[in-house]
């Protein structure tokens, strides 16, 4: 992703700024890993990587969701009216 003529990596922002959330109940929350390790997204709304997984109704995942949804939002009001 491009703003403002910089790179920003999406997952590294994501991670930066779910600690901002509440403390996880874990040491390890999926949110957090980094390539080369997977997501995984069910379609029960549990969202995991290769070594935790949080349900559905996990604070710290919601967080991250509306984050990177007012990312894009960002994203999208830029290329529209600033270019």
């Amino acid at each position: 992703m491009h703003y403002a003529g910089s790179e920003i990596s999406l997952q590294a922002t994501l991670s930066a700024q779910s600690a901002l959330s509440e403390p996880p109940p874990q040491p390890h929350h999926p949110i957090m890993c980094v390539p080369p390790n997977r997501l995984f997204l069910y379609e029960d709304g549990r969202f995991a990587c290769e070594h935790a997984e949080v349900p559905a109704d996990d604070r710290r995942l919601q967080y991250c969701i509306d984050h990177s949804i007012a990312v894009l939002l960002l994203e999208v009001a830029h290329d529209r009216f600033c270019t």
